[in-house]
């Protein structure tokens, strides 16, 4: 097994021009009765393969159920007084992501992230002796966690953890589990965890949201329309919606692997065997913000500077400061306890974080902190959760699940990426294969030569 490296290829930029022409905000329009290609979402994989299609001259129309473009990542500029993330926000492997030089031509500031975190032990700074022990107990952990994925062992990531991890053991699983992947350790492949490509990550000051945002521009996207049936058994495919029945020659299917395990999207005929177990082996974790205001900067905390604090039980969170130098910070929570957080609802969420506030950064803290805002990204119908995360024995599916059905369906997202899975970036990737399919499946047949006389 190896990393294996995605190319954010000068080609990307292509339809990136053609839509710089185009310009405006996505066409809200009825969509067309029939079209060549219907994508179905309009999050980075949906937007990717709308726009790699429209550079080709296909006609597309982009059915998106909610009322915005972006899926699992927006930017809220309204509540804030500044850009502020909502959804994803940490641009990963910027060298792979091919966000990266779409933002940067569209005029996005990004910037390194901070990456070493501030660790703290019930409100004061670890003594020597903690912080070594701390480093060590997470460097160790990372080395048994990569050496069985990348031996290819399909084991849990709890089963490599070392066993001597002491009282760092809940910290780490959770680092590890809930912060990195959205759930338990215990749920969670080495191989895939291997596969993710790490590297330092960038943020960008007017928010990831809006870069999808820009990209979307232009787009035939039609809002508020949920798919509800994809009738796939002629020649095209028919797509069902409130609004009427789309009908094209194929679709690219984007929704989360939440959305498809749920039924809410009825395929007829069923999908196939192969894309069912995908789709239940890459079930989503939680993860959601708590977004706090705490004026005075009562920690001293530098701009975006991340935190970890010791935890004694699973019900903790990890602290992102300052972002983009505001008084705002992510208190960031996922796995199980997000999960139950979220379905105890906004109050108890908000109670919590003054709880986390007044425990790990002490009275002062607790003083001064104003507004909390919270995500709920599991109870969004449409989303369901956060990203897909491979259990042991599950790796292989992320591939089976972006199989083309039948010529004329494809999934893309996330989930279909090795390398990128659980990141903007790999769904945008995805997004881009996947119109490539469908691309080869619509080329006409050669026209015959003329000979020359």
């Amino acid at each position: 097994m190896t990393r294996r490296r995605l190319l954010a290829a000068s080609a990307l930029l292509a339809p990136a021009e053609a839509l710089a022409q185009r310009g405006g905000a996505p066409r809200q329009q009825a969509p067309a009765a029939e079209v060549d290609v219907v994508v179905i979402g309009a999050g980075a994989a949906g937007i990717a393969a709308a726009r790699r299609l429209v550079a080709d001259g296909r006609s597309v129309t982009v059915l998106e159920a909610k009322d915005r473009t972006g899926g699992r990542c927006i930017t809220d500029n309204v509540h804030f007084g500044m850009p502020m993330d909502l959804g994803a926000h940490w641009i990963h492997a910027p060298e792979d992501n091919p966000l990266v030089p779409l933002a940067r031509q569209a005029g996005f500031d990004l910037y390194d992230d901070p990456d070493r975190p501030r660790l703290l032990i019930k409100g004061r700074d670890p003594r020597e002796g903690e912080r070594e022990a701390f480093a060590s107990a997470l460097r160790r952990s990372q080395r048994a966690i990569l050496e069985a994925g990348e031996a290819g062992r399909e084991i849990s990531v709890a089963e490599a953890l070392p066993r001597d991890l002491r009282d760092w053991r809940v910290t780490v699983e959770f680092l590890k589990g809930a912060w990195d992947s959205g759930k338990e350790v215990g749920d969670i492949s080495c191989v895939d965890y291997y596969n993710a490509l790490e590297t330092r990550d960038l943020f960008c000051r007017q928010g990831y949201g809006a870069i999808l945002a820009r990209l979307a521009e232009g787009l035939p996207v039609r809002l508020a329309t949920p798919v509800t049936r994809i009738d796939w058994s002629g020649r095209g495919v028919s797509v069902e919606t409130p609004a009427g029945t789309v009908r094209a020659r194929a679709a690219i299917v984007t929704v989360s692997t939440a959305v498809l395990g749920s039924g809410a999207l009825r395929f007829h005929p069923a999908l196939p065997r192969r894309q069912q177990e995908a789709v239940q082996q890459l079930t989503c974790g939680a993860y959601e913000h708590l977004i706090v205001r705490l004026p005075g900067d009562p920690m001293g905390a530098k701009p975006d500077e991340p935190f970890v604090v010791k935890a004694d039980t699973a019900a903790t969170a990890k602290p992102l400061a300052r972002i983009a130098g505001s008084d705002w910070w992510y208190l960031d929570i996922g796995g199980r306890f997000a999960r139950d957080l979220v379905a105890a609802g906004p109050a108890a969420m908000k109670a919590f974080a003054a709880e986390f506030v007044g425990n790990e950064f002490g009275p002062q803290a607790r003083r001064v902190m104003e507004d909390v805002h919270v995500t709920s990204w599991t109870t969004d119908p449409f989303v369901r959760g956060a990203w897909s995360v491979a259990g042991p024995g599950s790796t292989p599916q992320r591939l089976r699940l972006a199989e083309p059905v039948g010529q004329r369906l494809v999934i893309a997202g996330e989930a279909t990426d090795e390398g990128l899975w659980g990141t903007v970036g790999g769904a945008w990737a995805s997004g881009e294969r996947a119109a490539g399919q469908v691309l080869g499946w619509l080329q006409p047949a050669a026209a015959p030569q003329r000979r020359r006389r």
